[in-house]
């Protein structure tokens, strides 16, 4: 039917597809042109990562073999890496660095009793009355803050109560750590028996607080402190309250007796 039409109507018809053409090309590749703005200022490549961690690209490139970037993404067979998490990734690659060099490896449960207390008779119809008359001990300097150090021992016992025997066995949270600047142990026994919503469902009769300085000497002051109470006398000796200066020297020499020669060289120790 187009070729009944006049020729300048024909013109026109194919002015207007020309045009029509033209416009959807460019705005076709303008919105190309902000999504690859978009990704360039969303993303990096492995150069600029490089420059940014003052490493050579071959260096990123093993890293990313490795999987230690958990932030990187491939995009049409690049590697990209989110700009709004590089910074904060390599500021946290450096305090770990830093905390790693500060781990007392050599950590024992009688010396983060000795850096904390033993408290007897605490008061407390459940666990967060019991908890809160321990953290009430704690100084207050620094940053410390009792309301986040108490939210983190609440939300690991959430998960799982920790409490078996009539021993709970607490400690901050992974997920919502709070350190000290020393790793300490508070002893606490409670005055009445007290229901944890222990696993056993037996009520809880001592405390064992755990606040570490890292996670680190958490993982090994929970080690220790569990291989302790597998011990039968021990956990029966502990039961008797005795004086802090007498219990102190029993965990010690318990200590000694379940792990001989249990000392790492700082040599030895992670860098």
């Amino acid at each position: 039917m187009i070729y009944n039409l006049p020729v300048h109507a024909i013109a026109l018809f194919y002015f207007f597809l020309t045009e029509l053409f033209e416009r959807c090309t460019t705005l076709g590749l303008d919105k190309i042109r902000q999504k690859e703005t978009s990704v360039d200022s969303i993303f990096i490549g492995v150069k600029e990562m490089a420059a940014n961690m003052g490493v050579s690209e071959k260096t990123i490139y093993r890293m990313l073999n490795d999987n230690q970037f958990p932030f990187a993404v491939k995009i049409g067979g690049q590697w990209r890496f989110r700009a709004d998490r590089v910074d904060k990734w390599i500021s946290g690659q450096a305090g770990a660095e830093q905390s790693r060099k500060n781990i007392n490896y050599k950590i024992r449960v009688s010396d983060a009793l000795l850096n904390g207390s033993v408290l007897y008779r605490i008061h407390g119809t459940n666990r967060d009355e019991a908890l809160d008359e321990l953290l009430s001990t704690l100084p207050r300097t620094g940053s410390f803050n009792p309301t986040a150090l108490k939210f983190s021992i609440l939300d690991r016992e959430a998960l799982v109560p920790s409490s078996l025997a009539g021993v709970a066995c607490m400690a901050p949270s992974s997920d919502h750590p709070v350190f000290m600047d020393r790793s300490l142990i508070i002893l606490a026994y409670l005055e009445q028996p007290t229901d944890f919503k222990a696993l056993d469902g037996l009520l809880s009769r001592i405390i064992f607080l755990i606040l570490p300085a890292n996670s680190q000497e958490l993982a090994i002051l929970m080690t220790r402190l569990q291989r302790l109470l597998m011990e039968s006398g021990f956990l029966t000796a502990i039961m008797k309250e005795p004086p802090r200066k007498g219990l102190l020297e029993f965990v010690g020499k318990t200590e000694d007796t379940l792990f001989p020669g249990w000392q790492i060289k700082a040599d030895d120790s992670p860098s």
